[in-house]
């Protein structure tokens, strides 16, 4: 159980104190304070009304007010008699935000006690702890920025990206990414089944652990399938007989070894469970030293941390659980993401940002939606090699223009070519 001690509640005491005497000092408190950041409930009810009076347009609540509405007037007039003065109001309100700050440790503290008593898993009590941990700096910040402090956003970012931005390795995405993706972006790549989404996000994957590392959260396949993708687009040899045919040939298992060693050596880490959360994905990516992108394969896959009414709020969740991800680890999220049918049934097959699956939230979270289709799935009477064409279009962009351009698919190896002369207006 927490102790109070008198040095934080003569603090905070004489902050409501201060306001009592002078009322003009609320809007002040208001601004610097939070309602959590106050241990007594007298406090807070006091707290309470003048932030409703705020609310309503009023002016700051007297004393009177405050009694009217049922705060006990001795404790208001306890407060006034050690009120501070203008002075050091400044100085006892971060005395009140440094004691919350104490208190909400110790609450965490003894989360941690009791999960792991209660045999929770570790992974996530770290994660709960890191997000609570983040919930009270976001608390603590300052809601109101001068233009000054603006201004100096503004060179903070560019300091922050500069020589971080993410290569895919395919250049008519990120010329019109205007780049690449950008710490703290959350992308979205969606397509219906068999477009090669997932074939394109590996590809992007090994070329940026090039220079840094990825955690690809694969949800839909295991590791021997994705890693039998990878060694395919390196070898030439299909996926297909990489997993399932015992007559490789001498040269073909020779090749199979040096792309699989050279593969090895590369920092892409990959999910050992078979469900994930957005709470397990951070849980892994704080693990991974030097993290340069994490994709997400799918979307829809990922569990919800709680249960909702419905389907439409759960991924509501998810997607914005992956942005906040996304935008405090400062990497990238690349997640894939399914469209429904409604595309299947236009004459030109396209999708659109309306095809999104199970959530409009998705396409306001994004940073970038990319949107993959393949025509020759629709023509029976087309005579397929191994080579298609994806009709690829970047539908939202939030820093830079949007595109539609051609890449080439090769069926066999699923690697993906950026096709020359490919743009299309």
């Amino acid at each position: 159980m927490y102790t109070t001690t008198d040095s934080f509640l003569t603090a905070e005491n004489s902050v409501i104190g201060a306001c009592l005497v002078d009322p003009a000092l609320w809007r002040e408190v208001l601004d610097k304070l939070h309602r959590d950041d106050l241990y007594s409930d007298f406090n807070r009810e006091a707290y309470d009304v003048a932030h409703r009076f705020d609310l309503e347009g009023k002016e700051p609540p007297l004393a009177t007010d405050i009694a009217d509405a049922g705060v006990d007037r001795s404790v208001l007039f306890g407060c006034m008699e050690v009120s501070c003065t203008e002075r050091d109001l400044d100085r006892s309100i971060e005395l009140v935000k440094k004691e919350a700050r104490r208190r909400e440790l110790v609450t965490i503290g003894k989360l941690l006690e009791d999960g792991a008593l209660d045999g929770d898993e570790p992974d996530t009590l770290i994660a709960e702890t890191e997000k609570r941990i983040s919930a009270l700096d976001e608390r603590d910040s300052d809601q109101l920025l001068s233009g000054l402090d603006i201004a100096s956003a503004f060179y903070d970012f560019r300091d922050q990206i500069s020589g971080k931005i993410i290569r895919t390795g395919l250049q008519p995405i990120d010329e019109t990414l205007g780049g690449g993706m950008l710490p703290g972006g959350f992308y979205i790549l969606a397509a219906r089944p068999g477009c090669g989404k997932t074939a394109l996000a590996l590809q992007i994957a090994d070329n940026v652990a090039k220079s840094g590392a990825v955690l690809f959260v694969t949800l839909e396949m295991d590791v021997s399938q994705l890693q039998a993708r990878r060694l395919s687009r390196r070898t030439g040899i299909s996926s297909t007989r990489l997993l399932l045919d015992e007559r490789l040939s001498a040269e073909e298992w020779q090749q199979v070894q040096i792309a699989n060693v050279e593969l090895s050596h590369l920092p892409l880490y990959a999910n050992g469970k078979e469900g994930c959360t957005v709470l397990d994905v951070r849980s892994m990516a704080r693990h991974v030293k030097g993290l340069s992108l994490i994709v997400v394969d799918y979307l829809g896959l990922l569990h919800p941390e709680r249960s909702r009414s419905s389907r439409y709020e759960e991924i509501t969740a998810i997607s914005n659980s992956l942005k906040t991800l996304a935008r405090s680890l400062k990497t990238p999220v690349l997640c894939l993401a399914q469209l429904n049918r409604a595309s299947e049934q236009r004459a030109d097959k396209k999708p659109g940002l309306a095809d999104l699956r199970d959530s409009g939230a998705i396409e306001q979270d994004a940073d970038a939606v990319l949107l993959m289709h393949r025509p020759d799935m629709y023509d029976d009477e087309s005579e397929r090699g191994d080579l298609v064409f994806v009709s690829t279009q970047i539908a939202k962009n939030r820093h830079a223009g949007t595109a539609s351009f051609q890449l080439g698919f090769s069926l066999q190896t699923g690697r993906f070519i950026p096709v020359k002369g490919g743009y299309q207006e």
